[in-house]
């Protein structure tokens, strides 16, 4: 018998003893696990809303007013659920505060996480089913928790279905610290954290039902005819700033190509394997030129451009990506082609620059004389970073690329930008940008210091 079959018998057919701290079957290796579990999840609580209250939020939750209402009332109910929920376990009558255990879940918690799942991070195609369906499994215990609110497991259930996130940012954390799960490490994390807490609850049997919902759903999903939404749907959507290590690759393979253009001029009469010994022997490093991500975009070009007239087929980019050892496989896997052609045979300079500078920004390392202090300091470096084209303006299109590649909707992105783009220019002047879109660059500086992307100047 596991510990669902205990737990559920004993506090639905029998009276339960109370209080309830006094009466743990710690002989019993399941509910052992699930208490110290439990113990650690409360650690973690204190640890992680430190963390969010120290640290600026992600820029999805504050770009609308909803969706930081919504926030800040899942944080609050949250809290007030854990506290309900440790006092129902400690109390003599558990009855009321687990009723207000329930009540903070049902109405509050429940509803505003299902309201955030759209915009989650990682990869959408694992995260948005396994998610919702971790929700609907707190809001069933929560609503057996009213109907039984002297029953230990769905008081315990309820209190252990509220900590996943909690626990996918421990997770995280631990992750990041030894540079595991590079370029998927949010899903990694929450997957973690879901097999970990829904055992506890479910049992094996949990996991199962995980694995199904998740296949189910994609299944359905799959038979779209849009290419771009199931793109999105299974590409991870990282927390950071930076880029995934597939694009770091190829982004140092473009600059190679780029330092040794007057070496190799026709990259297309040789073989994969002899151009990249070349690429190899002749390049010391990636970032041996001064230039600006324009600058180095028109070299790198120049040096695709195998025919030299001036346009780049997809022939052409195909075959120096098989020059930087690049897969056809993994070009198609990773939507390389895609992103830059779209729908096009060829591209232009001007759409190679775009491309090219707008995936530079987010991996290449800023070197400084010294770490700005003041608050507009730093939004002036995050404002340079992004303003690939020293333009002195950003424009309003890369700028909502990037809160898209953060998660947040397409549309919603739109707007936010709108309302900052007072003037209806189409560029965001800096101090429009210091002074109404602080939640972006406050971001920024976190993950580029989180990231390790500033270099400070010897």
């Amino acid at each position: 018998m596991n510990i669902f079959d205990i737990l559920n018998t004993t506090d639905t057919k029998e009276a339960p003893e109370l209080p309830h701290y006094k009466h743990v079957e710690w002989d019993h290796p399941d509910v052992a696990f699930r208490m110290y579990i439990s113990y650690i999840s409360l650690f973690f609580d204190f640890a992680v809303l430190t963390y969010h209250f120290s640290t600026p939020f992600h820029p999805k939750f504050y770009v609308k007013a909803t969706r930081r209402r919504m926030l800040r009332l899942h944080i609050l109910s949250g809290c007030l659920e854990i506290l309900s929920c440790v006092a129902a376990f400690y109390a003599e009558d558990p009855t009321y505060y687990s009723y207000a255990a329930a009540t903070f879940a049902m109405i509050a918690h429940v509803p505003s996480t299902f309201y955030q799942i759209p915009t989650v991070l990682g990869i959408k195609a694992f995260l948005v089913p396994s998610l919702n369906l971790v929700t609907a499994i707190h809001g069933y215990f929560a609503f057996n928790l009213v109907l039984n609110p002297t029953s230990s497991y769905y008081l315990l259930s309820t209190y252990m279905t509220v900590h996943i996130y909690a626990w996918s940012r421990v997770f995280f954390a631990i992750y990041y610290r030894f540079k595991l799960f590079e370029g998927h490490r949010f899903s990694a994390a929450m997957l973690t954290s879901g097999m970990l807490l829904i055992p506890t609850v479910l049992g094996l049997r949990g996991n199962i039902l995980l694995v199904c919902t998740v296949l189910v759903s994609d299944i359905a999903l799959r038979q779209s005819n849009n290419p771009e939404f199931w793109t999105s749907w299974t590409t991870e959507h990282p927390r950071e700033l930076s880029a995934t290590p597939d694009k770091k690759v190829i982004l140092e393979a473009l600059i190679t190509a780029a330092e040794v253009s007057n070496s190799i001029p026709q990259l297309a009469n040789k073989s994969p394997k002899d151009r990249y010994a070349h690429i190899c022997a002749t390049v010391m490093t990636a970032n041996a030129r001064n230039l600006s991500p324009r600058e180095k975009a028109h070299v790198v070009f120049r040096a695709i451009d195998s025919n030299h007239d001036n346009v780049l087929s997809v022939e052409e980019f195909k075959d120096f990506l098989l020059t930087c050892g690049i897969s056809q496989y993994e070009m198609q896997d990773k939507m390389m082609l895609v992103t830059l052609f779209e729908d096009r045979k060829v591209a232009t300079f001007d759409q190679f620059c775009t491309w090219f500078t707008k995936n530079w920004i987010h991996s290449n390392t800023i070197t400084i004389p010294r770490m700005p202090s003041t608050p507009r300091g730093q939004a002036k470096l995050v404002f340079d970073t992004l303003d690939s084209d020293s333009s002195g303006t950003l424009d309003l299109q890369e700028l909502q690329h990037l809160l898209v590649s953060w998660g947040l909707p397409a549309n919603e992105a739109e707007g936010y930008l709108k309302t900052i783009d007072k003037d209806g220019s189409g560029q965001i002047e800096f101090k429009e940008f210091y002074a109404h879109m602080s939640t972006v660059w406050k971001f920024a500086i976190q993950s580029f210091v989180d990231e390790g992307k500033i270099c400070i100047e010897v």
